[in-house]
């Protein structure tokens, strides 16, 4: 069927659906412009005080207590991607020709992650059938300890609660991202309170330099998207931009500017997943969340004891590279503070395959979840 212009109807509706879209996306402009704003407003306070990881962590805080406040703000989604590939070509900047003769040495420490996968993902699983009484599909989807989006899309699709997915991950994420650096700081001395983790003002870089980050940035991610890897938008980045900086091809680094925009946009973007919160929900699946994340983390820390006394890397780097946190998060604080970047994102890649493997295994395997 056609419609006056002679065009099918079928063409007609999409293009009336894209329109609608287009006219959704704008009229949240002022919702994504207010979240921003008040991330940067919790930036710069987090900055005053001198607090771990201020422009990240400052925003996450501002945009969480706003979210749980029920103010007009919304996760500015579109923006997600770009943010995560600037901070994915960032950390891949701080790989060195060096590093390539360190791969070897981490054998031990990247094979001892498959266990401890396989630990932390039945411990949570076990937490959160037997203690919290979570459906065993949606227990599953809450304790595989990493690809967010990735596990929500699944969760979704095996029939557990999508909402209490997102929850419980974005929880542990939050708990695990504030508590390292808080530790790290308070125990170790480590200051991971610099506004600035970027020597490179913006002014000083040549149209090459952003021409070669963006290149870097857009390589990356397109490639990553069509190899159906999870992680796109950061691990692709991430990736080339390694990959370049380690054989040699550019010394480029990310603007300082762009470094703090990136980092108040994804912590806006986790502060707003605790959008439209209830009493309710943080009292019967966020407070499992957080007793969960406490457990994880007494776990970690054993596990890293012993990994640093075998391998020999420091105790900060281990903990970094194992902690069940966001693979974005912990990334960018070994950036800021200059730990081994390497020996971290190594880590978070392989324990990002393993998780999206070992999860897509079980999806697929799984077949009658509530029976």
């Amino acid at each position: 069927m056609a419609d006056g212009a002679g065009r099918p109807q079928s063409e007609q509706d999409s293009e009336d659906a894209s329109s609608a879209a287009k006219r959704s996306m704008w009229a949240r402009v002022p919702r994504f412009a207010l979240a921003f704003l008040i991330g940067t407003i919790g930036a710069v306070i987090f900055v005053y005080f001198h607090l771990p990881l201020p422009w990240y962590l400052g925003a996450l805080t501002a945009c969480l207590i706003a979210s749980v406040l029920h103010a007009p703000i919304e996760r500015p989604r579109p923006l997600a991607g770009p943010l995560r590939a600037t901070l994915g070509v960032a950390v891949g900047s701080a790989f060195t020709p060096a590093i390539l003769g360190q791969v070897s040495a981490m054998t031990v420490s990247l094979m001892v992650l498959v266990p401890f996968m396989i630990l932390i993902t039945t411990t949570s699983m076990t937490f959160y059938r037997r203690l919290a009484g979570f459906d065993r599909p949606t227990a599953f989807f809450s304790a595989v300890p990493g690809g967010l989006a990735d596990m929500t899309a699944m969760a979704e699709q095996a029939g557990a609660n999508q909402r209490t997915v997102i929850l419980v991950q974005a929880t542990r994420i939050v708990l695990i991202v504030f508590a390292v650096p808080l530790w790290l700081q308070v125990h170790d001395g480590l200051a991971a309170s610099s506004p600035f983790a970027s020597p490179v003002r913006l002014a000083q870089s040549s149209f090459t330099d952003i021409a070669t980050l963006v290149a870097m940035a857009a390589a990356g991610w397109g490639i990553a998207q069509r190899l159906g890897l999870a992680g796109a938008p950061i691990v692709g980045p991430m990736v080339v931009s390694g990959a370049a900086h380690a054989l040699g091809f550019t010394t480029v680094r990310l603007p300082v500017e762009l470094l703090v925009f990136a980092q108040i946009g994804v912590g806006v973007l986790l502060g707003c997943q605790f959008r439209g919160l209830t009493l309710k929900e943080f009292s019967h699946t966020m407070v499992w969340g957080i007793l969960n994340a406490v457990v994880l983390l007494s776990v970690t820390a054993v596990v890293v004891l012993l990994v640093s006394r075998w391998t020999g890397f420091d105790q900060v780097s281990v903990l970094m590279a194992f902690a069940p946190g966001g693979q974005t998060e912990l990334n960018l604080l070994a950036f800021v503070l200059g730990v081994d970047v390497a020996y971290v994102a190594l880590h978070h890649l392989a324990r990002l395959a393993i998780v999206i493997l070992g999860a897509q295994l079980v999806f697929k395997t799984q077949k009658n979840w509530r029976q």
